[in-house]
């Protein structure tokens, strides 16, 4: 007997079985099939195979799916592919769904109307069963037996004896049809009493609690035993299950495509045009000059492409981004290994010359390990969706998909959705996923959050409400919880991608394929990525809002390399803003660094990662004394002497085993790989290779060993030296424009923000350092962004919080049909055109009425009496509004004084931040002059004392799992950094939140960083 309607949790919600359990569940059970039936998706296919072939059993891959027989009727049914073919066709169906009925040959098809009961839906055959209407039942039973080559009557759920009595009607009538039927018991968890994971799934789904009664739940549907099935069922439905499974043959290899054939204007072969534009573009790169030393690798490099047979990759790749070029979209400077390739410099795809560079190409394309080409293209990420339109008209609709990835219950979200389905509170289940830490790149497991954090590990033990929790979300945790779709990866087909993996509809009318990234390499489906970059959207604003001042275009990949202007920055760390540089970590490093060329802005990059990290010390002691460095052997200087003597990059090892060890490249790349992967069979093999090239040319072996094995300690650590040039270029680019242009840089970068409040105040604190006023928002002058004002940025009124979409663009269509001529004038337009008495009390405390010249609080306690006037003034005609002033006269206000710290704290509550006076000025004069500024103690060590607001908090775990913080912190003058540890953070968590005045006192044991022992928190009055 074999279970033939078995779902996955890739029935998203609908079961908690996990694939590989599933199969090896079905292998406990001494079965030779395994069947995978989820509705209406084929996503854990890719698993299933893999999982079928780990395991020795034959898989069986269906679907379970609605037809439509009527104008309203429904019948479900479970779909089986009997082969290659069949498997094609559930491609087909499942990228309709419901919208087609399925006819096609190549599939078993099994009545299974019952299972829509699941869903609340109604099956027409099963309202004909209990409906005991035999004429309609025969009727229906005709209709699907017209349909379907291989039809069987599935007889379910006979463990409910109200069910078994209308089998046996629907047997004895399948069988007067000459209709088969078979056993077809619905899998949707294994065991017993692992429906209680699916009630909570459905639970989750309908987010609603597992005791509403309302919640549809399937007992009974588990991974029945033999003996057990043959309690229930006949015989004979037993054995039509195996005669089923024996008819499907599932082989591989399944269908595979390619990459589309780049059709050029010449209309000549791909080779021969890729050449001719490789040619011409080295030609250009060159001034006419050509190098033997660059043809010479072009020509090396194009004979690698060709015969790898990735011409039309490069030809694409280039297209699209000549598409982009011609419609005036910024185009990044390459990333990642492709910056390796002259090919891709004289195509354009890449702006960094590789040879000049000692950039490789075999780290990007080796020859002796064959794997597919991957050049990621940065674009704008509000001009991303172009691009991709144009691959969509270029190459058609059916061979250009997005990819799908999924989000999954990971340990935060599974407790509070878990939480939630047992009616825990919002805030009970914040208090305990706040107690998991969120390390970047490091995913956290319950489990290890349990074994890590020892305060997690003691609320969960402190109740049983909690055990219940962490033990039912652990089941749950990393099941699918619902569709994404890849951020960057486009996949582009010779054939119809349908025909050779199963598509799923998403919105704005394109679609994914149902298989994720990994998944797609062996279909002959190549990922291209098409990366939308905020920084690139920042760069391209200041180069059109400098053009559009006059000043010309600027060429960003022609920049000069020697700028002191932007080196200046770059040392002092002034990188706020600046792509790769605005991490505290970072700064701290460029401060030591100091970069004096555009190498060391690379080495930087590359030296902050977690690993390289290690090397920072004996870098910078190298740096500074480069007498004190000492090569093993001499052929090492010239490949390490950028470094200091440090193997930093992945190239280096490359070239080392190229130069000491006389490997090629390709075989030095193999190499590097095996080290940083640690395959030690593969190393030792290499490993004498490159000894006995090393002592070919006379390096004794001692020496080689020693080369090799300090080659072994770095290559784990070691950066891709491409990629942290590409990197670099934008780096460089933004601090550039920052340094030269820097009104220019800080609108764009502004803009970029509006609506973070942390990091528009952040930015704008920037701004003040750098002496770039700052403008309210007002109802005179905002547009729809920062505007340059003189040599000031005037704010947006959708800064304001509470004046959206709704209000400021009603403000501006109004200011434009005439100026404002006064207070009056202006609050009696906008109270006509809806503009409420809420929006307008937000843009009294934001300043957008100052340039009328009454104050922020004279107009806020009369705004009662101007609303008043507003609206006697206003006549509204059956098709317009109109004013006559001369009806009322404009009120009297009774004039009140400006508290600048109420003030302050008003602006605070409407922006986010404080902008016409910073709060800490305001405490300092008033009650806190005897203490100094972050920079009057800026060289000062030991006990400090400062007044300071939190800008941000980073929680960290200790290596005791004890929970501290780092804290960024500033005042009028600078901003630092203090440590709180454990203790006192467990009493002052609650109010360690940025935008907090605070009163710290501790030692400072460096220059930037203050261990704090006490804080206490400023309360603000408006008599402060």
């Amino acid at each position: 007997m074999i279970h033939l309607h078995t779902q996955s949790a890739f029935s998203l919600l609908q079961s908690p079985i996990r694939i590989e359990q599933l199969v090896k569940k079905a292998k406990m059970e001494q079965k030779k099939y395994v069947a995978l039936t989820d509705r209406n998706v084929l996503f854990g296919v890719p698993a299933f195979l893999r999982a079928c072939k780990q395991y020795d059993i034959a898989p069986i891959v269906g679907l379970e799916v609605e037809a439509s027989v009527g104008e309203t009727e429904k019948i479900g049914f479970v779909i089986l592919a009997k082969n290659n073919e069949g498997l094609a066709s559930l491609y087909q169906i499942s990228a309709l769904a419901s919208r087609k009925e399925p006819t096609l040959d190549e599939l078993a098809a099994l009545q299974a109307g019952c299972a829509l009961i699941t869903y609340g839906d109604n099956d027409a055959l099963e309202a004909a069963l209990e409906q005991n209407d035999e004429k309609q039942l025969v009727a229906w039973l005709r209709r699907i037996q017209d349909a379907f080559e291989d039809l069987t009557i599935a007889i379910a759920m006979n463990d409910s004896r109200y069910r078994a009595n209308l089998n046996g009607t629907l047997r004895d009538t399948a069988r007067r049809c000459g209709l088969p039927t078979v056993a077809l018991s619905r899998v949707l968890y294994l065991e017993e009493n692992e429906v209680e994971d699916l009630k909570v799934l459905r639970a989750i789904e309908k987010q609603t609690t597992i005791e509403d009664p309302a919640l549809l739940v399937s007992y009974g549907r588990y991974f029945r035993t033999d003996a057990e099935m043959e309690r229930l069922y006949e015989q004979a439905d037993l054995e039509m299950t195996e005669q089923i499974a024996a008819r499907c043959h599932l082989t591989e290899p399944f269908a595979q495509s390619q990459l589309p054939v780049f059709e050029n204007k010449l209309g000549i072969d791909s080779r021969s045009y890729l050449i001719k534009l490789c040619k011409a573009g080295l030609a250009k790169r060159l001034n006419g000059r050509m190098d033997p030393v660059y043809v010479q690798r072009l020509e090396y490099e194009l004979s690698v492409i060709t015969s790898m047979e990735f011409t039309d990759y490069f030809l694409i790749v280039y297209d699209m981004i000549r598409f982009a070029r011609s419609r005036k979209i910024l185009v990044g400077p390459g990333r990642g290994s492709a910056a390796g390739s002259l090919v891709a410099y004289c195509l354009g795809i890449t702006h960094i010359d590789p040879i000049q560079n000692h950039l490789l190409f075999e780290r990007f394309l080796n020859p002796e390990r064959i794997s597919m080409p991957d050049i990621d293209t940065d674009f704008p990420d509000d001009r991303r969706e172009e691009v991709i339109a144009y691959l969509v008209e270029k190459y058609g609709i059916d061979h250009v998909s997005q990819i799908i990835t999924f989000s999954n219950l990971k340990a935060k979200q599974v407790l509070r959705d878990v939480g939630k389905t047992f009616g825990y509170p919002s805030r009970e289940l914040d208090q305990i996923t706040s107690l998991i830490p969120s390390i970047q790149g490091v995913p956290m497991t319950l489990q290890g959050a349990y074994e890590g954090v020892p305060a997690f590990r003691k609320m969960v033990e402190s109740h049983s409400k909690w055990k219940r929790l962490f033990a039912q979300a652990r089941r749950l945790e990393g099941l699918p919880r619902h569709t994404s779709v890849h951020a960057a990866g486009i996949v582009l087909s010779r054939k119809k991608i349908l025909d050779v993996c199963p598509l799923f509809e998403i919105e704005g009318g394109l679609h994914a394929v149902q298989y994720t990234m990994e998944n797609l390499e062996p279909l002959g489906l190549i990922k291209m990525d098409v990366l939308a970059l905020r920084n690139l959207t920042t760069i391209d604003r200041i180069l059109r809002a400098i053009e559009k001042a006059g000043k010309g275009w600027l060429e960003i990949f022609k920049l000069p390399q020697d700028d002191a202007k932007t080196y200046e920055l770059l040392a002092q760390a002034d990188t706020v803003g600046v792509f790769q540089f605005e991490g505290d970590g970072i700064k701290a490093l460029l401060k030591k660094v100091k970069p004096r060329t555009f190498a060391d802005i690379s080495v930087t990059l590359a030296l902050y990662r977690p690993g390289p990290m290690e090397n920072i010390p004996l870098y910078l002691k190298q740096r500074e004394h480069p007498e004190t460095i000492r090569y093993a052997h001499p052929l090492l200087e010239p490949i390490l002497k950028e470094t200091y003597g440090v193997m930093i990059y992945q190239e280096q090892i490359m070239q080392i085993a190229q130069v000491v060890g006389k490997m090629t490249l390709a075989q030095a790349d193999s190499l590097r790989k095996a080290m940083s992967k640690k395959k030690k069979d593969v190393m030792e093999s290499y490993r004498t290779t490159f000894l006995n090239g090393a002592m070919a040319q006379g390096i004794e072996k001692p020496v080689a060993e020693g080369i090799f094995e300090t080659m072994e300690q770095f290559a784990k650590y070691g950066f891709n030296k491409s990629h942290s040039y590409a990197y670099s270029i934008v780096a460089y680019i933004m601090a550039y424009l920052k340094a030269n242009y820097p009104l220019y840089f800080y609108q764009s970068l502004l803009n970029s923000v509006i609506g973070a409040s942390e990091k528009s105040a952040e930015y704008i604190y920037e701004c003040t350092k750098r002496n770039v006023p700052i403008l309210p928002a007002s109802v005179l002058r905002s547009e729809e962004g920062y505007v340059i004002e003189g040599n000031a940025l005037r704010m947006p009124l959708q800064v304001l919080k509470g004046i959206g979409k709704s209000v400021y663009p009603k403000i501006i269509e109004e200011r434009k049909k005439r100026e404002f001529a006064d207070v009056f004038e202006c609050m009696t337009r906008l109270n006509a055109v809806k503009v409420g008495e809420g929006a307008i009390r937000i843009l009294i405390d934001g300043g957008a009425f100052d340039e009328f010249g009454i104050n922020r609080v004279t107009l806020r306690e009369n705004l009662a009496q101007i609303w008043n006037y507003a609206r006697i003034v206003k006549v509204e005609d059956a098709d317009e509004i109109r004013f006559d002033f001369s009806i009322a006269s404009k009120p009297n206000l009774t004039r009140y004084e400006e508290r600048p710290f109420e003030k302050a704290q008003r602006e605070r509550d409407v922006y986010g931040f404080y902008l016409s006076e910073h709060p800490i000025r305001t405490l300092r004069n008033r009650r806190y002059q005897n203490v100094p500024t972050l920079a009057q103690m800026e060289h000062q060590l030991g006990y400090v004392k400062a007044l300071v607001r939190v800008v941000r908090v980073k929680p960290h775990k200790t290596k005791r799992g004890d929970m501290m913080a780092f804290v960024n912190i500033e005042d009028e003058s600078r901003t630092s950094e203090a440590v709180v540890m454990p203790k006192l953070f467990e009493r002052v968590k609650d109010e360690l939140k940025p935008g907090a005045l605070l009163v710290l006192e501790g030692k400072k044991e460096k220059e930037d960083s203050i261990l704090a022992n006490r804080i206490t928190l400023v309360v603000l009055s408006p008599e402060s």
